[in-house]
């Protein structure tokens, strides 16, 4: 018996019809995604909007999660100015970090980040009344700090308290700092509260801090002095002409680094504390065994060829890791040999 009213060759066309339209939304979907027109839409999203829109579809995923994505994200991130961060953490604990690692990373670094329970305790800005984001420049520098939180993760944590922060200096003061050998510099004050565990506001702490560069001159003819210098400034002495006293002056004037507490002997409770530098180039730990002292310096100097002051011309701020622990609490675990 025949079917009234259908008519197969018709809705033959409709189908045909529907699968290429099909086939040619496919296409232009695999061509924005091979153009990475899609990674630099979402550049401008934050990282877990990214995992979301992962959801919409298959194409959407693999925009997202594949290596190709990756290097696309890359590629937009490069495209951005040079003196823009290229990743974020917001106080408010949001990441931007899509520009810089895979996404499965960036799971890491935030499951990372909250087993160590660790604290932003960033400068506050005209634009950031309760603190600004903490910036990346590089997938080098996210890649340390991931690294960081995945050791601190590892500890036994109890009873102390992790600390986050950036210490920062004006351009205009780095610049007259390096324009003039010999000079001092101090950093803007950075504050944090340390709370009661047992929850009384009026036991809580407020602690300052502020880091100094302070010249240390060698005293000595060689420019090397009897200090411990690496193969690379080695080489550089050596290279200095005998009547380059500009050069040799530069070398002879090294910088000790230290941090110094603002009003801590009013404290509630006497802390020990571990200061851990954050950067791919270099590390730098000072532990302060009693934070009542005014000054916790480095056993290290600095050149002025250093990583640590190179940085500084690029980007004047230096990244902190601060832990501390009551000292009524127990001894505290240090991250490596040289702090235990």
């Amino acid at each position: 018996m025949a079917l009234t009213g259908f008519d197969a060759a018709s809705k033959d066309r409709d189908w045909d019809e529907l699968r290429e339209k099909g086939e040619a939304k496919r296409g232009r979907a695999e061509t924005t995604l091979e153009a990475g027109i899609l990674q630099r839409a979402l550049l401008c999203l934050w990282t877990p909007d990214v995992l979301r829109v992962s959801r919409a579809s298959a194409p959407c995923f693999d925009g997202v999660f594949a290596p190709e994505a990756h290097r696309a994200f890359q590629a937009a991130c490069a495209d951005l100015p040079p003196a823009a961060p290229k990743g974020l953490h917001s106080m408010e604990g949001q990441l931007w970090l899509h520009g810089l690692l895979p996404m499965r990373s960036v799971r890491q670094y935030a499951t990372a980040w909250k087993k160590a329970n660790l604290v932003l305790a960033m400068p506050s800005s005209v634009e950031h009344l309760f603190g600004k984001p903490m910036c990346f420049d590089s997938a080098a520098d996210v890649e340390a700090a991931g690294v960081m939180w995945l050791e601190l993760s590892e500890l036994d944590g109890t009873g102390c308290v992790n600390y986050v922060t950036d210490f920062e200096w004006r351009p205009e003061t780095m610049k007259s700092f390096f324009d003039v050998p010999g000079s001092s510099t101090n950093s803007g004050l950075v504050k944090f509260t340390v709370e009661d565990p047992s929850g009384d506001m009026e036991l809580d702490d407020d602690l300052k801090f502020r880091v100094n560069l302070i010249p240390e001159d060698s005293g000595s003819e060689d420019p090397s002095g009897d200090m411990e210098l690496d193969d690379d400034l080695k080489f550089r002495v050596n290279l200095i002409p005998e009547d380059s006293g500009s050069e040799a002056g530069a070398l002879k004037v090294m910088h000790r680094l230290s941090l110094s507490l603002v009003g801590g002997k009013s404290s509630e409770k006497i802390y020990q504390i571990f200061f851990h530098t954050v950067d791919p180039t270099y590390q730098v730990h000072i532990n302060v065994p009693d934070h009542r002292q005014p000054i916790f310096p480095t056993n290290e100097v600095f050149h002025q060829w250093h990583p640590l002051m190179d940085g500084l011309r690029r980007r004047p701020r230096l990244r902190f890791l601060i832990r501390l622990k009551p000292m009524d609490s127990g001894p505290l675990d240090g991250m490596c040999g040289c702090c235990g």
